[in-house]
């Protein structure tokens, strides 16, 4: 908490008191920064009393440290005060708030008339700057607690997609009703859950599904991508940072979304990709429940329940010294595995059915199934993307169709090219290189032409070399030896 965040206010109140009692104000915080004053004082804001030294053994660094009321009868002779500016008297009180001192107010007499004052009503006088200084620290408090409250709410709009149930993940397989069970089964407790599956297989719906099923369903659902947030500002994202904690942050700090989730359930996504020196810090947040804002020293409470993700294999990047092995058995309380969607082939039409729905009513398109042809090639179909493919599939179809029914020839050519569906059985013709160079054929061929027009410029592969997870360099070396056209 900094009183500078509401220095037009402590301006305000400096005025208020020298225009009610005829004597100079200042206002100092706990750096000995002046951030409000009248008279001389007014040019002096933002310069710093006893050059920003609290150990200086002047006055008000002692005053920061003790936190007491000070009443200076004579300033010319006391040793403590240094009168460098022909100050005369002074009557100064601590603005405290939970034991903490925040700065001081301080009544500042230039002349006898002002002395002569602060002498006869010294009682009156402290008294009254006591109730300044508290009014200054619940004004801090007030504004702080608004500000954060409105980042809070802002924030929680932003993150919030809406209630997610266990009927919402849909399947008729054994499988994915194997892990819906299980997931009801868990959601009472507060334990801490591990889901793990391949990517795009549900993972964060199986999260909101358990959230929705808890007690703690009435708090938030705070969802954070570990793999989605630059390394240097994934700290300050997790635990949040105090006003002034590095150049550039918010002047008001920022909540972070452990802080978020109070209440409620934080949903770390992607957990394997979290750097090495945060797991530490994230390790001591989950086992405590409690955090440290970047730039803040105090530590703060949260009462929330972890749910970590991962599509990696963490015990393996454990033994390649890429993940705690602590911070894996903090984690891994309560195992749910996703099967992918390959290995529940049942589950492929009702998710085929369901997303045709969802995007025809979206388009405003009376699309009412799938020509048999083109649900052959989508059920033969090896999903390797799985859920989140699947979706993609059909509203990529939905937005190429103009009849009542998909067609094959509106599905995406990966699909409905036999060989390449045939890639992941036992029919596909020639050796090992010739399938991976098959494969990589269509897949770049595929990506391409989703792009349209803008692959035939750099700006076009350079997307779908991140769309493939490799280098610019390696595309184009690989659509000449493929035989692609650059």
């Amino acid at each position: 908490m900094k009183l500078i965040e509401i220095k037009d206010t402590i301006q305000q109140v400096a005025e208020a008191i020298t225009a009610a009692l005829e004597i100079e104000t200042e206002i100092v915080d706990d750096s000995l920064e002046i951030i409000g004053g009248t008279g001389r004082y007014l040019q002096k804001i933002g310069s710093y009393e006893e050059n920003g030294n609290r150990e200086s053994g002047l006055i008000y660094g002692k005053l920061l440290q003790r936190g007491t009321d000070y009443f200076c009868p004579d300033a010319q002779k006391d040793p403590e005060y240094r009168a460098l500016e022909g100050e005369l008297a002074e009557i100064c009180c601590p603005i405290r708030w939970e034991g903490k001192v925040l700065g001081l107010v301080g009544l500042v007499a230039f002349d006898e008339i002002q002395r002569h004052k602060i002498l006869e009503k010294t009682d009156t006088y402290t008294v009254f700057l006591r109730h300044m200084a508290d009014l200054i620290a619940n004004k801090l408090v007030m504004t702080q607690s608004r500000d954060r409250l409105m980042v809070k709410l802002d924030s929680l709009l932003k993150l919030s997609e809406g209630v997610s149930t266990f009927e919402d993940i849909v399947g008729v397989s054994h499988k994915i009703n194997l892990v819906k069970k299980r997931g009801m089964q868990v959601a009472g407790s507060d334990s801490t859950i591990l889901i793990t599956g391949e990517s795009g297989c549900g993972k964060e719906l199986l999260a909101r599904a358990i959230h929705y099923e808890s007690n703690r369903r009435e708090g938030p659902f705070v969802a954070l991508n570990c793999g989605s947030i630059p390394e240097m500002l994934l700290e300050s994202e997790l635990f949040g940072y105090e006003s002034g904690a590095f150049t550039g942050a918010n002047k008001n700090g920022k909540i972070g979304r452990f802080e978020l989730a109070d209440g409620g359930t934080l949903f770390l996504d992607e957990i394997g990709d979290m750097p090495l020196h945060l797991q530490v810090k994230l390790l001591d947040a989950i086992q405590n429940r409690i955090l440290h804002r970047v730039g803040g020293l105090q530590a703060v409470a949260v009462d929330i329940r972890i749910i970590a993700a991962t599509n990696k294999n963490l015990e393996e990047m454990i033994e390649n010294k890429l993940f705690r092995e602590d911070l894996y058995f903090r984690l891994n309380v309560i195992p749910l595995e996703i099967p992918p969607l390959r290995e529940r082939t049942e589950d492929v039409s009702p998710l085929l059915l369901m997303a045709l729905a969802n995007f025809a009513k979206l388009m405003k398109k009376e699309i009412g199934g799938f020509e048999k042809e083109a649900m052959e090639a989508l059920l033969s179909y090896h999903w390797p993307g799985n859920v989140r493919e699947l979706e993609n599939v059909v509203e990529y179809a939905v937005n190429m169709e103009n009849t009542s029914q998909i067609q094959l020839g509106n599905l995406p050519k990966r699909v409905t090219e036999k060989k390449y569906r045939d890639y992941f059985g036992n029919s596909l013709e020639g050796g090992l290189k010739e399938q991976t160079d098959f494969f990589q054929k269509a897949m770049i061929e595929d990506c391409l032409k989703n792009l349209g027009d803008t692959a035939k410029k750099r700006e076009g592969k350079k997307l779908a070399a991140q769309s493939l997870k490799i280098s610019e360099s390696s595309l184009y070396r690989r659509m000449r030896e493929l035989g692609i056209p650059l």
